[in-house]
């Protein structure tokens, strides 16, 4: 795509300008991601690499008590029909 617009504007108008913007913009952050890598390929063989991931931190719960069993009782509401003995 090319740009046909003959005057000075802002990439957002226009879809081949903001198309090449976003082409730079991603051009430049993959060098960057290609300088790092070589800065770290450089550091581990010169063995002056620290890796700073660290293990995942092991959380123990302590198992909670089971309730004391509450001896059973006989109780509450009767819901059997009354006899009338008569």
């Amino acid at each position: 795509m090319i740009c046909t617009l003959d005057y000075p504007h802002a990439p957002i108008w226009c879809d081949a300008c903001y198309n090449q913007q976003q082409q730079a913009l991603i051009l430049a952050e993959m060098r960057r991601t290609n300088n790092l890598k070589e800065r770290e390929i450089e550091l581990r063989t010169l063995g002056e690499w620290v890796n700073t991931e660290q293990s995942p931190r092991r959380v123990y719960l302590q198992a909670t008590p089971r309730p004391a069993e509450s001896p059973k009782t006989t109780g509450g509401t009767n819901i059997e029909p009354r006899r009338i003995d008569g």
